[in-house]
């Protein structure tokens, strides 16, 4: 039996019905007919799988996982993954080892992919593909949890401090990188009520998305585009006239298009900001 799907986000179809944007698109047709819930659903559906891919996010509390689907049969069992659902969870590939990971005040500082952390699981340096090396303590772990940033800080434990230099050393000495060698789980998304509290403007977008497809269908498929028409007074004559790409919501959808982009570029630059590196001259 096929699962039926929900709203991540917590909007519903009475959400978007009641929407501003809906209402003046459904209103200036006078007389366009409802449009059925269901196709609202895969609207909205839509949107937000289209705003968790472009943004790197996860509407719902989920587990992220460096190769899952490599890991599922991994010699080493401490590594190996098989609970992994591929509906729910997310993987990502092995973060590779800079050789300059522990340069000046650095730290093996690490970017993940999806942001916010909500928590850490597992942080392993192996060789790629093979048994671990060396799995850093949890108590070592420093989490940004806004902006997804993971850094090492050695804090206790002698022995496990000398079994981190002995691996720091054997691998620096050969001064050069190792590809997905570093194996990092953890947990990253909003919830409802988080999403409800803080983030509006993501909420907002998804909305404006929604109608913006919702409007699309109403504009160009029920008025084919027409602006407007009128009838002869003897009742025979009739005109009509077409522009636009959107017919006669050209403007308003124009307008949604810029707020809706506006949204997600200011998320992207808030809490993602720029990466950037300095190059010096040789």
């Amino acid at each position: 039996m096929a699962t039926v799907r929900t709203s991540k986000t917590g909007i519903d179809v009475e959400d978007i019905k009641g929407a501003e944007l809906y209402g003046v698109l459904l209103r200036a047709a006078g007389e366009a007919a409802p449009l059925d819930d269901s196709v609202i659903l895969q609207k909205l559906f839509a949107a937000e799988d289209f705003y968790e891919r472009d943004l790197q996010i996860s509407f719902r509390v989920a587990r992220v996982f460096s190769d899952a689907e490599g890991r599922a049969t991994h010699p080493d069992l401490s590594l190996r993954v098989t609970d992994f659902d591929e509906t729910v969870d997310l993987s990502e590939p092995g973060y590779d080892y800079n050789n300059r990971l522990w340069d000046e005040e650095r730290w093996a500082f690490i970017r993940v992919g999806y942001a916010p952390v909500r928590s850490v699981s597992q942080l392993v340096f192996t060789w790629p593909g093979a048994w671990k090396v060396w799995s850093v303590p949890h108590d070592w772990i420093r989490v940004g949890h806004r902006f997804g940033m993971i850094q090492i800080a050695p804090t206790s434990g002698q022995a496990v401090l000398m079994t981190f230099t002995a691996y720091i050393l054997g691998v620096i000495s050969g001064g050069r990188g190792l590809p997905q060698s570093i194996i990092l789980d953890y947990t990253t998304g909003f919830t409802p009520e988080l999403l409800e509290a803080r983030h509006q403007d993501l909420l907002e977008g998804v909305r404006l998305r929604t109608l913006l497809s919702l409007g699309g269908i109403i504009s160009t498929i029920r008025t084919g585009g027409q602006t407007g028409g009128s009838l002869g007074l003897d009742g025979l004559s009739e005109s009509r006239t077409f522009g636009g790409k959107f017919g006669a919501y050209s403007a308003l959808i124009e307008l949604a298009l810029e707020r809706e982009k506006e949204v997600r570029d200011a998320w992207r630059h808030k809490e993602h900001g720029v990466i950037m590196g300095v190059l010096g001259a040789q």
